[in-house]
């Protein structure tokens, strides 16, 4: 006899839940939307939501790290070797983050939303910036920078505050390009 606790849930199934999360988060902030307003977006019942997320605080890490999952893997791919440094660096960090400046922009709960982050996720945006960190170090090395662990730190940084910085999607983009304007410069 099979029972559902023993057949963990699928991959598809989970990653639903976590776009639908993504939208309700983002239409009724972290302390209004409710698992049910999660169940009702992803098409299931408030149980069968809880077979695969304990409780809210879950259901948001699995949608922080679902988020910064996509945001690594689209720097890494925007930035392959053997790319022009400066050009790399931009596409890199605007594959990474301007998807998640997009989403905030689109909700009227995004302040609260990234506060809750700064609690609940920290653990998750510290490793996404050390991944982000060793790509870039890595990039630079490759094209002979002997700083490349140092640079590669200041920038990330930089980028974070650029990020920060409640620029326009174009000015964003704009200092983007022209941060990753630099590492030409010695």
């Amino acid at each position: 006899m099979s029972s559902v606790l023993s057949n963990p849930p699928s991959e598809d199934r989970r990653a639903r839940v976590v776009q639908a999360a993504i939208q309700a988060f983002s239409r009724h902030g972290y302390r209004r939307c409710t698992m049910g307003d999660v169940a009702a977006a992803a098409g299931m019942s408030r149980p069968a939501l809880y077979l695969l997320f304990c409780g809210k605080e879950e259901l948001f890490r699995a949608v922080a790290e679902a988020l910064l999952a996509d945001a690594a893997r689209a720097a890494e791919q925007a930035w392959p070797a053997g790319s022009n440094p400066a050009t790399g660096l931009a596409a890199a960090i605007l594959a990474k983050d301007l998807p998640i400046q997009r989403l905030c922009a689109a909700s009227p709960h995004a302040e609260e939303i990234l506060a809750v982050a700064a609690s609940l996720t920290a653990d998750l945006h510290h490793a996404s910036a050390a991944r982000f960190i060793a790509l870039v170090t890595r990039r630079l090395a490759e094209a002979g920078r002997s700083d490349a662990a140092g640079l590669a730190r200041m920038l990330a940084h930089a980028a974070t505050g650029l990020k920060h910085a409640g620029l326009s999607e174009s000015e964003y983009v704009a200092d983007v390009q022209r941060l990753a304007g630099l590492v030409g410069e010695n």
